[in-house]
């Protein structure tokens, strides 16, 4: 239990930004004196496979009745935060993570579009609870993970429309976005690229 603590107050840490509130600064303190010894190393991550990832996706899209191109998009980016930042597997949802993903990952990695912001809060409700149905997880724990959606949807519409927090990807790809550049297209993404470091050297040049 000591070790499942201090894995879980490192990965608070890691978090940004950290809370200043001093009842959670001098708790944390505490919680790290009693477990820090126990800290354990980082467990091994294996991604998904790419067939399962699909498969996942597949019967998320037959699962809502649904097969448009904005409910699959969401539906893979849910997957790509669950594969990369939750621990306990890409379908082990809990009110933090919800909580994570509106507030600190989509505002400084995601670019959505007018549409995928818009479905954002109803296709989230539809993969928590298909995730953890999956997981066998009892309805009434299901709830509180998908209730955790409404309780952070304000403060992901104002940290989603904050540039400050956006990560350097998120950056240029907004900017290759603007420009009217093809995200998927390689070519064009790298033409992109290097026009925007030269448009930048030019700025830094000039008087």
């Amino acid at each position: 239990m000591l070790a499942d603590l201090a894995h879980a107050l490192r990965t608070t840490d890691m978090t940004w930004p950290r809370t200043a509130d001093e009842d959670f600064c001098d708790h944390r303190a505490l919680a790290w004196s009693r477990c820090r010894d126990y800290l354990p190393e980082w467990p091994d991550h294996v991604a998904l496979s790419e067939q399962r990832r699909r498969q996942l996706v597949e019967d998320f899209l037959t699962d809502i009745g649904s097969d448009d191109e904005v409910s699959r998009s969401l539906a893979e980016l849910f997957l790509d935060y669950g594969d990369g930042y939750i621990g306990a597997g890409p379908l082990c949802w809990s009110p933090g993570e919800v909580m994570l993903l509106l507030t600190d990952w989509l505002p400084c990695k995601a670019v959505l579009d007018a549409d995928q912001r818009n479905a954002l809060p109803f296709v989230l409700r539809r993969w928590l609870t298909f995730a953890l149905t999956q997981q066998e997880i009892d309805r009434q724990w299901i709830s509180r993970v998908v209730d955790a959606v409404d309780t952070f949807l304000p403060e992901f519409h104002d940290a989603f429309d904050d540039e400050t927090t956006w990560g350097p990807a998120k950056q240029v790809a907004a900017a290759l976005t603007e420009r009217g550049v093809d995200l998927t297209d390689r070519q064009a993404v790298d033409d992109g690229i290097r026009q925007l470091n030269a448009e930048q050297l030019a700025h830094r040049l000039l008087p």
